[in-house]
């Protein structure tokens, strides 16, 4: 055995210098702790910091007014409700129902009634413009016939080359007597804009509850929000569609001058479309489009005066010959289909028939 000394320097021996320099060396542990006062941040004592003044607590904002009180002291609510944008023409419709509402004290649904004729005499070019075109075709009527007939003979023999012939010299000649049949489609988008903007304008009003409209009708439709219980609105407006079509104030052009079958839709079948549509909408919708019906038969009555027509530049309207007097949309509409009918196929009809044919043929199922 070794003895403790000899182990000793075995072990110094063994073990490398760093670490019998770390096992040798004392270790003093010492833990220390320091506060950071308000002094060595802001370079102030305690006692200053706490003597100063400290700014005043911000005063809450005042509550805002309700929607009653609002309307009461005469502001728009219309904000409020999210129904005011700059850029939108119905906006502005909003801002003149509810200011002659407010202002002149109104119900609504003679606001309603007010603001739609307001507006329609305003644009009281449109139906002006609309009269002039009417005027102009019943001057040319019975060419404008003879086109037609011509054309439907050339149907009849299935010779495109003759109708388009026809085409063109119908064109010719309505250019020579400055006849154009785009100033009916600018009618036409004319009071399809201003009827989108009233309609979609109230739309929008009914559709967040504005205050007053639930109670602001008369007679049986004391709702404005609610549907008709009785048809009676809707059909009013029917009627009153199928009377503004056949005077032909909206379109620029009468329901005598209209093909057969374009007559017969707008005769029976756009009234029965709006009685369906409107007998889901609010009273306040139909209350709408009945004024704005019954403003378009004031226009096409006060348009049959004399004095009225020369005020505005209107020349006067040819009436057909009574020998030539039209059959019903119906009898025309049945007639044409038939003769359609009966009309033989082209070439281009037979090849494409044949290839029909035979795709179906190769598509197929096997013969067995």
């Amino acid at each position: 055995m070794l003895s403790v000394p000899m182990r000793t320097a075995a072990f110094r021996m063994s073990t490398p210098l760093r670490l019998r320099l770390i096992r040798s060396t004392p270790i003093i542990a010492t833990c220390q702790t320091r506060n950071i006062s308000s002094q060595d941040v802001f370079k102030i004592s305690e006692t200053a910091a706490n003597a100063s003044e400290l700014p005043p607590l911000p005063t809450p904002p005042v509550p805002g007014l309700s929607l009653d009180e609002l309307m009461a002291s005469g502001e728009s609510v219309l904000e409020e409700l999210g129904l005011w944008s700059w850029w939108k023409p119905s906006s502005y419709f909003r801002w003149a129902l509810e200011g002659m509402h407010v202002h002149l004290d109104l119900p609504w649904w003679l606001t309603i009634v007010a603001a739609t004729l307001t507006l329609r005499a305003l644009l009281v070019g449109v139906p002006v413009m609309s009269q002039k075109l009417v005027a102009k075709q019943s001057m040319y009527r019975k060419e404008m016939n003879e086109f037609r007939d011509r054309i439907d003979e050339a149907r009849k023999e299935n010779n495109q080359l003759l109708q388009q012939q026809i085409l063109l010299e119908q064109r010719d000649f309505l250019r020579s007597k400055d006849i154009r049949l785009g100033r009916q489609f600018l009618v036409m988008a004319a009071n399809g804009a201003v009827f989108a903007t009233q309609f979609f304008a109230i739309k929008k009003m009914i559709a967040v509850n504005y205050p007053g409209l639930s109670t602001g009708g008369i007679l049986w439709f004391t709702d404005l929000t609610a549907t008709d219980p009785y048809y009676a609105l809707p059909f009013i407006s029917a009627a009153t569609m199928a009377l503004v079509t056949k005077v032909g104030i909206e379109m620029g052009t009468s329901a005598d001058q209209m093909p057969p079958i374009m007559r017969a839709f707008m005769s029976y079948g756009l009234p029965v479309v709006i009685f369906g549509v409107s007998s889901q909408f609010a009273t306040g919708l139909c209350v709408y489009w009945t004024a704005s019906n019954a403003v378009s038969l004031i226009y096409a009555g006060a348009f049959k005066v004399d004095a009225i027509r020369k005020i505005f530049g209107i020349p006067p309207v040819v009436p057909p010959p009574p020998s030539t007097a039209q059959k019903s949309a119906f009898s025309q509409v049945l007639k044409s289909y038939k003769d359609n009918k009966s009309i033989p196929p082209s070439i281009a009809d037979l090849r494409q028939r044949d290839a029909t044919s035979f795709k179906k043929a190769g598509r197929g199922k096997p013969i067995t």
